[in-house]
Parts: C-alpha cells; structure tokens; sequence
C-alpha cells in the first residue's frame, strides 16, 4: 500500500472508526438503566436522546483522537489543534442542531411507561414516533400512537404521556364483547396463538397471563393478549375530532374503556403528539439493553415475543398459522 494511502487509512482508523467504537461502549456499558440523582439523569439522557447522547459521545472521542494523532511534524501538529477544536465544536453544535430539528418535526423516541402494550411493546421500551402524523392524513384503525394524558376528557391522573392502539374512528360505535372490539356492531376477528406469559422484573408487582392472539382490523394484523378481568364499555359513538383507543394487553390497560369516568370515551387527536413507527432500544429482564428489534417495525407481528414458562416455536408456529389463514374480511361496516 503507497505510503499516503497507508497513512490515510491510519487517520481514518484512529479519528473515525475508534471513536465509534468507543461511543457505542459507552452507551452500553456505561449509561446506568436507571438510578436516582446524577445517576438517574445521565440514565434518562442516555436512554431517552441515544442518538443525540451517540453523536456527543462520538465527537468527543473523535477531538481527542484528532488532537493526540500522531503527525510527522510537531509544529504542524501544534498548529492544528486550534483549527480541528473550532472544526469539532462546530461539528457538534450541527450534529446538536440537526438532532433537535428532526425530533421537532420529523420524529423522537418515546418511552413506554407500563405493561398495557404488551406483547406488543414491553415496559420500558423505547419506541420511534413519526411526530404530528395527523396533520394532512387522518388516523387509521391499528395506529399505536403517543398522546398526551392531561388532554384526554373525564379522565384525570393519568400519566403524562400514553401508548395506545385506535380501534374507533369518528362515527364508530364501539363495545366490547369481553376481550374483543366490536365496532359498528361488527366484532373484530381474531386468531388464538396459545398461551402467553410476561412476568415483571420487579418483585411483588403483577405479570400478565392470558391467550395470545392474533387481530385483524382493516388492513392491519397486530398480537393482543386476552385474559380474564376485563374492563367493558357498553356502547359508545366516538366523537367527531377523536379516536377510540385500547392496549393490546385487554385486561391491564387504562384506555378510553375506562375514559370519561368509567362510561367510555375518546382521545382528542390534537392530543396525540406521534404515531409509533419503530423500536428503539429495549431492556432484557436482567436489566441490559436490547438492541435485537433496533429499527424494525411496531407494526408488523413479531415471532420474537418474549415467553416465559411456554415453547417460542410454538407461539412462533401459531403466529404464522394465523398470518398464513387471515380472514378475508377485516374492514368493519360503516356506522
């Protein structure tokens, strides 16, 4: 190799592919899962900016490879420096800007605060969201979305921001039949999958047990949990400006079966900050980052649901079973 080939390879080698290296340790070793004080923030930065914290991290890394590289000569060296810190600062300060703008206007990570999603989505998910989704197209039966709880009506000390899936467009009329939708008296079809099993890391607090299956609405085939307990609304006609939305998790979710004080009720979308695209980052049972799901998307079943006490190729099995045997009609009538 010529000799200001080797060299540039080198410089490439230290100041760029180190530096990554060095930034994806340091998001998976070093930023804490959670904690409390100084360690509870760097633990909410890490996991809620990863990739703003990834590129922070980077160019750090990148400015000391660049002012510690070696050069053939010393004085050049020392001239450098000042250039390449006003070339990194500036690179940062982009990086910084470029960050914030796509996560004002084009999407951000969300993070998933309870079990009401499950299989779907998992306690302390973070998800990507496609912001403002409902500004020129109106929202779709299936959607998960993000929404703020203090706007919706009739429902008060819930969470800041919730995970949800719509079920009900205006016009609906939405029941329930134990687990399952019924939407303009047209009971939205289902698959059974086997069982399912989800036990909380937290000791005391309760995991969920129930049939997994497989629902189709509209265009849409998305994994649902169905167990005993669950909350019912009689009747109720979504409101023109507003959704209907469930947890997939049927018996373990606050959602608008429960809004406007127990009588059912709807999400203004004015309220709904994102539609969830993709997953993030998630967090094994031991505490550990997942990166196993990193950018697939929330709205495609998955094989991979986490099972405990049960045989995964058979879920797996059952999964496909439903998929390959969808029914034909999946679009409820019109109100």
């Amino acid at each position: 190799m010529p000799r200001g080939a080797l060299g540039r390879a080198s410089r490439t080698l230290w100041v760029v592919v180190v530096p990554v290296a060095l930034a994806c340790l340091a998001l998976r070793y070093l930023v804490p899962v959670t904690g409390t004080g100084p360690r509870g923030t760097v633990a909410a930065l890490g996991h809620r900016y990863v990739l703003l914290s990834g590129l922070g991290l980077y160019f750090v890394f990148s400015g000391i490879a660049r002012y510690w590289y070696p050069s053939p000569a010393t004085g050049a060296r020392a001239a450098r420096r000042g250039r390449e810190l006003l070339v990194a600062a500036a690179m940062v300060a982009s990086a910084v800007l470029v960050a914030l703008a796509f996560r004002a206007y084009v999407g951000r990570p969300y993070r998933v605060l309870s079990a009401s999603m499950l299989p779907t989505l998992e306690p302390d998910d973070l998800v990507g969201g496609r912001v403002r989704p409902y500004v020129s197209t109106p929202p779709m039966r299936g959607d998960v979305v993000v929404f703020r709880g203090a706007a919706v009506p009739g429902a008060p000390g819930l969470p800041e921001t919730l995970v949800k899936r719509v079920i009900g467009l205006p016009g609906d009329r939405i029941s329930m039949r134990g687990s399952v939708p019924v939407v303009n008296g047209w009971a939205v079809p289902s698959c059974d999958v086997g069982e399912y099993l989800h036990v909380l890391p937290e000791p005391g607090e309760e995991g969920t047990h129930g049939r997994l299956r497989v629902e189709f609405l509209d265009d849409r085939a998305y994994l649902t949990v169905y167990s005993m307990g669950v909350p019912s609304v009689t009747d109720y006609a979504v409101q023109p400006g507003e959704v209907f939305v469930l947890g997939d998790s049927r018996s373990n979710s606050s959602d608008s079966r429960s809004y406007n004080k127990g009588f059912g009720g709807g999400v203004p979308v004015g309220a709904i900050d994102a539609r969830a695209r993709w997953f993030l980052v998630g967090t094994r049972p031991d505490g550990n980052l997942d990166l196993g799901r990193l950018f697939q998307p929330i709205d495609r079943p998955r094989a991979s649901v986490r099972l405990e006490g049960v045989q995964p190729q058979s879920i797996a099995d059952g999964i496909a079973r439903c998929l390959r045997d969808r029914p034909k009609d999946t679009r409820p009538p019109p109100p």
